[in-house]
C-alpha cells in the first residue's frame, strides 16, 4: 500500500540517506561527485524545506518500507512545482511513481510545473506519462533551457 507521509523533525536520518541515494543516481546523468568524506553534497532545498513554509516534503512509503521521496514547492497561490521527485531502483516501474505524483497533484490542487534537465531522458518520459495519464492528455510540453511540463488540477 503507497502512502505519503509528512516527515517529522525525528526522519532527518531517513531524508539524509535518501537523498544520498538521490545523489547517487544522479549523479549517472548529472556528474555529482562524491566528496571527500564519502557523500554527496546536499541540495539546499532539503535544508530548506524544514523552515521554508512554502516547501512541502513528503516520504513515499510502500507496505511501510521507505521507498522514496518528493518535494513540493509552492511559488504561489496555487501555483506549484515538483522540486524534487525521487524513487528508489526497487519501486520503480511498478507504478508506485506514477500513483505517488498523482496522489500529490490530488493534494495540491492548481496550476503546476514539473522540469527535467535536459539529459534525464528517463525522467521526461516518466513525467510525460504520468502527467498525461493525470491530466487526459491536457497538458502543455516546452522547450527552453530543460523541458517542462505544466497543468491544472
Amino acid at each position: 500500500m503507497l502512502k505519503l507521509i509528512e516527515p517529522k523533525p525525528e526522519d532527518k536520518p531517513l531524508l539524509d540517506r535518501l537523498e544520498q541515494l538521490y545523489g547517487y543516481d544522479f549523479s549517472e546523468i548529472a556528474g555529482n561527485v562524491i566528496g571527500a568524506d564519502g557523500l554527496y553534497g546536499s541540495n539546499p532545498c532539503f535544508t530548506e524545506m524544514w523552515t521554508d513554509p512554502n516547501r512541502f516534503p513528503r516520504l513515499i512509503y510502500v507496505n511501510d518500507e521507505p521507498a522514496g521521496l518528493a518535494l513540493v514547492h509552492q511559488l504561489g497561490e496555487r501555483k506549484y512545482d515538483m522540486e524534487q521527485f525521487f524513487v528508489m531502483r526497487k519501486f520503480r516501474r511498478s507504478g508506485i511513481g506514477r500513483d505517488a505524483t498523482h496522489q500529490l497533484f490530488r493534494a495540491f490542487p492548481g496550476h503546476w510545473t514539473v522540469e527535467q534537465i535536459t539529459e534525464n531522458i528517463g525522467a521526461q518520459a516518466f513525467w510525460r506519462n504520468s502527467i498525461s495519464t493525470f491530466t487526459n492528455g491536457k497538458y502543455h510540453d516546452t522547450f527552453g533551457d530543460d523541458p517542462v511540463q505544466s497543468f491544472e488540477c
